[in-house]
């Protein structure tokens, strides 16, 4: 049985490749002569934009519903088409874009195009470019008995972006360094920290110097106590200083330093009446650190 079946299948197989082949061809031809509905989602392209000009917000893709003849319907599914969004005459601000005003070139038949979302939005700023100060985070410390003296960022950069994002922005970061045992001073490249694709910036790492020197230490005496409360709030502290604190540094930076550029506060501004007893927080200048203060708490009373 299973002898005479594999006879009929090898009988003349060019003429039974030929029927499929025929057979296949004539469902394509019927069925590309079909009208039928194609949904495609379809990336957008912005175009025409003035150069002072820059997209902040928008929609990179768009739901789109074809319907025409199954061959048009099948070079739509080979070789999507893009849609094309004219901004020649924006100005900066959001706006709201129809999508019936997307253009799609089509290349092969009559389609009808309908956009499942009517219209979508595009924010637009004016781009303007802005020098940065770059800021380099550590972490560690150098080893016992040395100190940074100073971080020194040796390259400029220069960053391109939206008027409006650049305006918030004070400062660029670099990746975090470790100083970890640290004695001598060196030099290295770190990457910058980028926050959004919308910023172009000069470069993509920055060289930066750390200066490492040996310690020494300075004893403060009598700094004042700084109590930090809201307008509602009524306070009493039983000191007003803090009697001794030292801080160490590098011999540059202890030298430079002065009892203006030391801050010992205390914040309550959330804190509910009652007597606390609360350490103080020493705010001092970079790479300057305190060993030991005194008093270690403050009574504060809050009424």
């Amino acid at each position: 049985m299973l002898k005479e079946i594999i006879t009929v299948i090898t009988r003349d197989p060019m003429r039974k490749i030929f029927a499929i082949i025929f057979a296949f061809g004539l469902w394509i031809y019927i069925a590309i002569g079909n009208n039928y509905t194609y949904q495609k989602n379809i990336k957008i392209t912005y175009a025409n934009l003035a150069d002072s000009l820059m997209i902040v917000d928008s929609i990179p893709n768009i739901d789109v519903n074809f319907t025409g003849r199954g061959g048009a319907l099948f070079s739509i599914w080979a070789a999507p088409p893009k849609a094309q969004c004219d901004l020649r005459q924006s100005t900066p601000g959001g706006k709201t874009i129809p999508a019936r005003n997307l253009r799609i070139p089509v290349g092969y038949g009559p389609l009808r195009i309908d956009y499942i979302t009517p219209a979508f939005n595009v924010t637009i700023d004016r781009k303007i470019e802005k020098e940065f100060e770059i800021s380099v985070p550590l972490k560690d410390t150098p080893k016992k008995g040395y100190a940074i003296n100073d971080v020194a960022v040796l390259d400029t950069v220069r960053v391109v972006g939206p008027r409006k994002m650049l305006a918030k922005m004070e400062e660029l970061f670099t990746e975090t360094l470790s100083v970890r045992n640290r004695s001598n001073s060196f030099e290295k490249e770190l990457r910058l920290e980028i926050s959004s694709s919308l910023l172009m910036v000069s470069r993509k790492s920055v060289e930066v110097r750390i200066d490492i020197d040996s310690t020494a230490q300075k004893v403060l005496t009598a700094v004042p106590l700084k109590l930090i409360y809201s307008p509602t709030q009524r306070v009493r502290s039983d000191r007003s200083i803090l009697d001794t604190l030292i801080v160490v540094g590098s011999p540059d930076r202890i030298r430079k330093l002065s009892m203006g550029d030391v801050e010992v506060r205390i914040r309550l501004t959330k804190m509910t009446t009652g007597e606390y007893d609360l350490p103080a927080e020493v705010i001092l200048p970079d790479y300057v650190r305190p060993t030991y203060s005194a008093p270690q708490k403050f009574h504060v009373t809050i009424y």
